[in-house]
Formats: structure tokens, C-alpha cells, sequence
């Protein structure tokens, strides 16, 4: 059997900290314990993974808590399933989740399945696919062997995505979109008989009956790829996005956009990222895309039963609602400080989007000079020293900086020296004389 304890003594010292931690304190409780899943999976191929997935043949509840204990951490228990998770903070954040090696019987297709205790066989057994059913021993003992019950290392060795059993599809649709993601991050080929009983459960509708919550979750995950593009055209080609919706269609006009997305982010990421506060969520670029054929109540009404944030879904909506009526006012002559005004209360996905889908160079330009200056534009002055001028906080106290701001947008003054000079004689005069 082969032994991959050189591979994991390559791993961070935290990781293997950790790893060394689990198999001793789970000799205390004399439980096997194994790695499993993604994470040996992602060792064999040498790819940077810290989420770890752990399977006690024992009570892994009880397992946790001591393991939590040990590393002075936080736990949170998910007792339906019989799992655990803990977040190790550091300079490497390691994700633990501990689940008791169980076996899964669904009642009915789709459904969330009944557990019982079992083996690590078992436990292994009830996974989606040959090359994520393999388990590394972390034992004092017997660390770092592969204990590989259905030749996963040798789909991984020959890049094939075979499925555990004839109803896995049936019993948990979500594996599909699983399939395409690891299909194209890893240039898998799904073998052909997976591929039919694919086909065959998406020809049942059975992604329309799996938990919306659930399917967003894999979705964004999809998203989240470093390539989604490929991903989302595998998932055209097999049935379309009818599980998100039953109208939506995704046409070429729309991939040449998502594929354009990538590029945009990366011009951002390169140019303006370290200027702004605020995080670009990648994955909701696309998504945003993905869903633009919809109408705003359909947007509305699909987004709140796939449970989003209510951030992510504002931004949908704000893209649907405002390109046009924004891209209409960027096109008239106005200063700096419009062009702020108007920008500025989007979200940034949003302004990246409009700059995307903007065909008047002028109308791209100003974006543009919004993300590269006008976003990033402060006043020197603050409010303690507005104070000492002797103005009184209030309602003119805000519009006193509005109108600052304003002025600096639109080159009426740099330093502070030069701010001070055009509060007391353009602002502050004016209201004297009034």
C-alpha cells in the first residue's frame, strides 16, 4: 500500500502540526482517524490545499471537542450529520472539519440523507466520485498510508472522473455540478457511463428538486474557479441553466461578455486594486452576467429563493436597474464631480460591469478616470477642524464637505493650505453674506 507521509511532511509546518496533533490525540481516544477526500486528493497532485476533512471511526463530536480544547479554539458542532468544524487562525488558516466515519441512506432523490455510524469504508463509499473516496491514515502509526478501497489513485493517475455508484446522481444532483467544476479545474474527462447517468438524471429534472440553498452554494463555488467560463459552457452544453431558471438562456452574446470579465478583472486587480477599499468579488462579476437576460422582478424573485446576501443581490439588481439610465448621463458634459456623483454610490462590480458593457469611448473614459482618481479623492480637512473655524455640526456641516469635495474633484485646489484658503473665501464668505 502506498505511503504518501513524505508528501505530507512537505506540507506548512502548520498543517502538519495539526495533522501530528489529530493522530496523536486520536490515539488517546484509540480511534482510527484519516484525511480524506479533497485534501488527499490535492496532496497526491501537489495542489495548495488547508481545508482539511478528518473521519474518526469514533464519536467525532467528542473527538473535536478535545481537539479544540488542545488547540485553545473555537468548535461549532453540527450534530444531523455528525461533524464538527474548528478554524485554526495563523499565517496559514487551516479550515478542520471532523466528521464520525458514517454511512448515508436517502429516502427519497435529492433529499438530505439519514446517517448512521460505520466504517471508513463505508464513510468512503457514500462520497461522489473514485478519485475523492480515498483516505490517508494519520495515525501515530501508520502515517501517511493511502487507503485507496476503489482504485482512485488510479482514475487520478489517468485523469478520469468515475462515479461511486449507479444512483449518485439520483440521490444527490449537486454532484453534476461537482463534476463539471473538477472536470474542467483538473482536465478530468468524465468517464462515459458517469456521463450517461448524468444525462439522465438532468433529463429527469432532478437539479430543479435539490434545495435552492444548495445549489447556490455549488454554484458559486463554480464561480469562484479560476476559469468558470469553461465550466458554465460544459453546463450549457449538458442541459442548460433551467435550474436556475426556467427562461434563462445563455447565448454566445453573454459567454463573449463572461469571457471578457476575466480580463476586466485582471486590468482592475493590476491598475486599481491597491487605490480602493473595497473588495472586487470576482465570482459576482459573472454572476451578474449570468443572469442579466432576466427581468428585474424575475431577478428579484429567483435571487431571494436562492437565499443571496442581501448585498449580492442589490448589486444584481442595481446592475439590471441603472447601466442604462447611468451610461445615459456619463454621455452629457459634466465635471469631475458629476461624474462622481453619479458613480459613486454603485458598487464597484457594478461600475467594473458598465465600463464592460460602455461602447462610447468618451462614457469609458470617464469611468475609468473615476476608478483611477475620482474614487480615491479625500478632502484634508475634518471635522474637529471645522469645529476650531467655529462651525457648528449639523446638517450644513455635511454639505460644507460635500461642497469640498466637490471643488477638489474639479481642480479648484490641492493641498490643504489651498482648502482652507477656498472654505473661508467661497464657501464660508457666501453664507456670511447671505
Amino acid at each position: 500500500m502506498e505511503n504518501l507521509a513524505d508528501k505530507l511532511n512537505r506540507e506548512p509546518p502548520e498543517v502538519l502540526r495539526s495533522l501530528k496533533l489529530i493522530g496523536a490525540i486520536a490515539g488517546e481516544f484509540g480511534y482510527p482517524v484519516y484525511a480524506v477526500g479533497g485534501f488527499v486528493r490535492d496532496i497526491i497532485l501537489g495542489v495548495e490545499d488547508f481545508d482539511l476533512d478528518i473521519v474518526v471511526e469514533g464519536d467525532g463530536i467528542n473527538f473535536t471537542r478535545e481537539l479544540s480544547r488542545k488547540l485553545n479554539v473555537g468548535w461549532t458542532a453540527h450534530t444531523r450529520f455528525k461533524t464538527a468544524t474548528i478554524h485554526i487562525p495563523g499565517e496559514v488558516k487551516i479550515k478542520l472539519d471532523v466528521a464520525t466515519a458514517r454511512q448515508e441512506i436517502y429516502d427519497s432523490p435529492a433529499a438530505l440523507p439519514r446517517v448512521s455510524f460505520g466504517s471508513i469504508k463505508d464513510d468512503l463509499r457514500r462520497r461522489d466520485f473514485t478519485v475523492n473516496a480515498m483516505a490517508l491514515d494519520i495515525s501515530r502509526d501508520n502515517f501517511g498510508r493511502l487507503v485507496d478501497f476503489f482504485n482512485g489513485r488510479g482514475d487520478l493517475r489517468d485523469k478520469v472522473l468515475r462515479v461511486m455508484h449507479n444512483l449518485s446522481f439520483i440521490d444527490d444532483p449537486t454532484r453534476i455540478l461537482r463534476a463539471v467544476r473538477f472536470e474542467q479545474r483538473f482536465g478530468f474527462r468524465i468517464e462515459p457511463f458517469a456521463l450517461r447517468l448524468i444525462k439522465e438524471s438532468l433529463a429527469q429534472g432532478m437539479l430543479e428538486r435539490v434545495h435552492k440553498h444548495r445549489l447556490r452554494d455549488e454554484l458559486i463555488l463554480i464561480l469562484k474557479e479560476p476559469s468558470p467560463v469553461k465550466s458554465l459552457r460544459r453546463i450549457a452544453k449538458l442541459r442548460g441553466f433551467r435550474f436556475i431558471h426556467s427562461s434563462l438562456n445563455i447565448d454566445q452574446k453573454t459567454f463573449a461578455l463572461l469571457k471578457r470579465v476575466d480580463e476586466l478583472y485582471k486590468w482592475f486587480a493590476e491598475n486599481f486594486v491597491h487605490k480602493h477599499k473595497h473588495k472586487v468579488e470576482k465570482w459576482l462579476l459573472y454572476l451578474i452576467v449570468l443572469l442579466e437576460n432576466l427581468s428585474v422582478p424575475e431577478l428579484k424573485k429567483t435571487l431571494h429563493s436562492f437565499a443571496f446576501h442581501k448585498n449580492d443581490i442589490q448589486k444584481v439588481i442595481s446592475f439590471k436597474k441603472d447601466t442604462a439610465k447611468v451610461i445615459s448621463k456619463l454621455k452629457k458634459e459634466i465635471p469631475a464631480s458629476g461624474i462622481h456623483k453619479i458613480l459613486f454610490p454603485l458598487s464597484y462590480e457594478v461600475v467594473l460591469l458598465m465600463l464592460l458593457k460602455a461602447k462610447d469611448v468618451q462614457i469609458k473614459r470617464k469611468i475609468q478616470d473615476f476608478l483611477r482618481a475620482y474614487s480615491g479623492t479625500q478632502i484634508h480637512l475634518r471635522g474637529d477642524e471645522l469645529k476650531e473655524l467655529g462651525l457648528r455640526p449639523g446638517p450644513d456641516f455635511k454639505l460644507i464637505l460635500k461642497e469640498l469635495l466637490d471643488a477638489k474633484l474639479d481642480g479648484k485646489f490641492s493641498t490643504k493650505e489651498e482648502e482652507l484658503v477656498y472654505l473661508k473665501n467661497e464657501i464660508l464668505s457666501k453664507k456670511l453674506s447671505r
